[in-house]
């Protein structure tokens, strides 16, 4: 083509109007559809972390309320209600018996509580008849039976605190048909019961029978009746912490059971036995006599007979007024109850080294010198709670 043909109004290949911009050979685009728009770095992050934040709050959401669900499945919300009885047959399994429990309103979902046992090593639990309440906790439900069922009531009797072993055997004796004194003391005698805390060499029972109000079924033998008492013995004890006796006391749980029973011969009102106990403690420490006419009376055997002047004078194991004497009497000298045990565990804090009946009710004057102590002596002579 030529010059002239350009002019005719022919627009040749090659010429500006067709030719691309020198470098852009390879941006040639036919469709729209290929441009990509480009956004901001920041406004995709802050999307990254709002959708984060979403995903967590609906994870939440279901971990909380699934949560809170299966704790509903252990712990229903609300208190126990209605007293329900719940018979639990023998032989039964932890499944069976988790079934009887949810079927009694007892517990809200039988298959929770069964490997909630199961993984709490809860044990097999004995047939009979229970009283449980509706909506109680797994750990709740647990503890009755763990407990035990309820005991077929034939007959009860009853030890007062403060008897010594003897007295003991005979006051239970004259309360249960067809049991003696004589086959109580050789179920004693035989080893079958083990008294707790009770030191190796030491055949003595005194103060290891514990006194309380028992229920008791038919035909009952005399070594099923000792191993009542002192099982409850040994949990009492065991309650209010005597396994740790030594480390509060430096005494052994035997001796400190020792003083419980000196607090329970010696303490007329609740209020004195933990400064009763302190004196005790505080005369140890100090290396003095206790002075505790109740041990003498036990050493003689005799209920309730006043020391001579010829028996204070006579040393002996259980002469704690002689002025050789030092420490506690080789046993206990009655049988404590729980407020003795537990005044003897945890004495009140004092210097007191004396004490003397003060009035009707059986208070205790308490002082800390003998000049004091003298002074409520003289008190005590004259309305009189002694002897001049």
């Amino acid at each position: 083509m030529t010059y002239l043909d350009q002019q005719d109004g022919e627009t040749p290949a090659g010429t500006e109007a067709d030719r691309s911009l020198p470098g852009d050979d390879d941006l040639e685009w036919e469709d729209e559809t290929e441009f990509v728009r480009a956004r901001p770095p920041g406004l995709l992050m802050l999307r990254a972390i709002v959708a984060a934040i979403i995903l967590a709050v609906i994870g939440y959401v279901i971990y909380s309320g699934g949560r809170s669900w299966f704790a509903a499945q252990l712990d229903p919300e609300g208190e126990p209600g209605a007293e329900v009885t719940v018979i639990v047959t023998s032989g039964s399994t932890t499944g069976e018996i988790a079934s009887t429990l949810e079927a009694s309103g007892v517990v809200p979902n039988s298959t929770f509580f069964r490997y909630y046992a199961e993984w709490k090593d809860a044990g097999i639990f004995q047939a009979g008849e229970y009283t449980m309440n509706e909506n109680m906790s797994a750990d709740e439900a647990i503890a009755v039976l763990r407990a035990g069922p309820k005991e077929i009531a034939y007959g009860e009797f009853l030890i007062p605190e403060g008897l010594w072993v003897d007295e003991i055997l005979e006051r239970t004796a004259a309360q249960i048909t067809g049991v003696s004194v004589a086959e109580l003391r050789a179920a004693l005698d035989s080893g079958q019961v083990v008294p707790r805390y009770r030191p190796p060499f030491n055949d003595s029972w005194e103060g290891l029978l514990f006194p309380a109000k028992y229920f008791i079924e038919e035909d009952i033998e005399p070594i099923e009746v000792l191993a009542k008492m002192s099982n409850e013995f040994a949990a009492v004890t065991g309650e209010l912490g005597y396994g740790g006796a030594e480390r509060k006391h430096n005494l052994s749980a035997y001796e400190v059971i020792i003083v419980a029973s000196l607090v329970e011969a010696e303490a007329r009102t609740d209020g004195d036995r933990a400064k009763i106990a302190r004196v005790i403690y505080n005369r140890l420490n100090e290396g003095m006599p206790l002075g505790i006419d109740a041990s003498l009376i036990y050493g003689k055997g005799v209920r309730g007979e006043v020391p001579t002047r010829e028996e204070l004078d006579t040393p002996g194991p259980y002469n704690t007024r002689h002025p050789e004497s030092r420490g506690l009497p080789p046993t206990p000298i009655a049988a404590p109850g729980r407020k003795s045990l537990e005044a003897a565990m945890n004495p009140v804090e004092g210097p007191w080294l004396y004490y003397v009946r003060i009035d009707d009710l059986g208070n205790h004057a308490f002082a800390t010198t003998l000049e004091e102590h003298n002074v409520n002596v003289e008190k005590a002579r004259e309305l009189g709670f002694l002897d001049s």
